[in-house]
């Protein structure tokens, strides 16, 4: 199976993480200790709503019912719903996990 490259442009020094083709992208961020917040996991709530710098997502058979137009138009993502159809880049997401 292919695998594809997930950059995280937020982290210093940035990072790489590599994601089975056809892997939900919450799953590997979560799997790697990537803070990031998210509640239903299933497109619905918004609250994993990540930029997308750069590559191409898939919802497949999914809808993001959490993403609104303006999310859309400037670059957002739900990745609890996502696969990567190319290598991507994410920044920051827009909620994360305060660190205790």
């Amino acid at each position: 199976m292919q695998t594809k490259q997930i950059r995280l442009t937020f982290l210093r020094p940035e990072q790489s993480l590599s994601i089975a083709q056809g892997d939900i992208i919450l799953h590997a961020l979560t799997s790697a200790g990537v803070p990031i917040k998210h509640a239903c996991s299933n497109g619905v709530c918004g609250v994993c709503l990540t930029p997308l710098l750069d590559g191409e997502i898939d919802y497949e058979h999914r809808h993001p019912h959490g993403l609104n137009e303006k999310e859309k138009q400037n670059g957002y993502f739900l990745p609890c719903i996502a696969t990567c159809k190319t290598d991507i880049a994410i920044a920051q997401p827009k909620v994360l996990v305060k660190p205790k």
